[in-house]
């Protein structure tokens, strides 16, 4: 099985962030240590001189414009650092404040900047590291925790293009930031962290074929004059009951093996967006005995309707203690989603399924479909499957 995975090492990710970071700390390091001599040496001429604070701050209309201007610009900054650095867990922010009133904010400033490009890297790095291996010729990423272990829980995602690379890697520049939801504590896991699995479709079968429900679609060849014609996959070829298998029957024994977790349904999920969303109701009734949990966020109901709906809700099992969690924003992409999550939410009452204990089902009004909306709300589909 080791073999198999064929590891090829760690991701570039978290290596580009921490280069990232120390970059910039240099360079905010450095205008800090521009700022301090220029205000000494400047202050130390003014003092010298005898010249008149008061008269060259506010002598002139234009004088007036640059102080004002400064004092804004001091102002906005004492709060960003003040906000940031709470944020952030940074100590003793005061200091800063009371560096700005005996140097300059041209000091002050960048070198808050400079320490705080160093406290994420502490953040992210207490979140855990990313590493990247192929199994079956398909590309895994995975955000190993730092407190690996072997009841580490295990949450498979599908379409990892967009799920764990580096956001100026992605083909949108957006990402789920769940390094950061964790490192930031938004994430609140009770026992271990979760290891996250970033599955990649292989785009040479296509993304459409690999995630839409397979034994649904089969039943119901209608479905295909429902998906837009730009999104019309190349073939009609069924692939989504291997896709499915894999992530049950080849990946999931892989991670066990290679990060030595004892795999426990209880702490194993499947989570997804859009047509991912589809993708995981339909596993946890392909691979009920693998999936504890499914985190459908933004799912893809206009593909089958309330038809869809209907079916994928029957093809859950009933009382054997699988979570459901499903969510839907109302802008762009996900407008019309409300009414088939409606009827789904009724399809799986109607099995005797209870709302807030087996199943979850949330409208995040003013939002949209991707990934910068997902990121905001990740730790709550995951709080609420860790916290069951």
């Amino acid at each position: 099985m080791r073999q198999a995975t064929n590891a090829i090492g760690i991701c570039g990710m978290i290596p580009l962030m921490d280069s990232l970071r120390r970059t910039r700390s240099i360079y905010f390091f450095s205008l800090a240590a521009i700022g301090v001599i220029t205000a000494w040496l400047f202050n130390g001429l003014a003092v010298m001189r005898g010249e008149d604070y008061l008269k060259a701050w506010f002598g002139t209309s234009v004088d007036w414009v640059l102080s004002a201007d400064l004092l804004i610009v001091a102002i906005a900054g004492s709060s960003f650092m003040i906000i940031e650095g709470r944020r952030l867990g940074m100590r003793r922010i005061w200091l800063y404040l009371v560096l700005a009133g005996i140097t300059a904010m041209a000091f002050v400033f960048p070198l808050f900047l400079a320490m705080r490009e160093r406290a994420l890297a502490r953040l992210e790095a207490a979140s855990g590291k990313i590493e990247t291996f192929h199994l079956d010729n398909r590309r895994i990423d995975v955000l190993v925790p730092a407190d690996l272990g072997p009841d580490t829980p295990v949450l498979v995602m599908h379409d990892g293009k967009g799920l764990l690379v580096y956001k100026k890697l992605t083909w949108n520049g957006q990402n789920w930031q769940i390094p950061e939801a964790i490192s930031s504590g938004r994430v609140k896991a009770p026992g271990r962290t979760p290891l996250v699995v970033g599955v990649f479709i292989d785009e040479t079968k296509g993304r459409f074929n690999e995630l839409a429900p397979e034994d649904i679609l089969a039943r119901h060849p209608e479905f295909w004059t429902q998906i837009d014609e730009v999104l019309l996959p190349a073939d009609r070829t069924f692939r989504g009951n291997d896709y499915q298998d894999f992530l049950a029957s080849r990946l999931l024994p892989s991670i066990a093996e290679k990060y030595g977790i004892e795999l426990d349904r209880n702490r194993t999920a499947i989570g997804g967006a859009s047509m991912g969303g589809l993708a995981t109701l339909y596993a946890l009734g392909r691979h009920p005995e693998v999936w504890g949990a499914g985190l459908a966020v933004s799912t893809h109901w206009p593909l089958g309707g309330e038809v869809m709906a209907s079916e994928l809700a029957a093809a859950l099992p009933i009382g054997d203690g699988q979570l459901i969690w499903q969510d839907c924003g109302t802008l762009d992409v996900d407008a019309p989603y409300l009414p088939v999550q409606l009827k789904f939410v009724e399809a799986l009452e109607k099995r005797g399924l209870k709302r807030d204990v087996d199943f979850a089902a949330s409208v995040f009004a003013g939002t949209g479909h991707n990934e910068n909306w997902w990121a905001a709300r990740v730790h709550l589909p995951i709080n609420w499957w860790l916290n069951r």
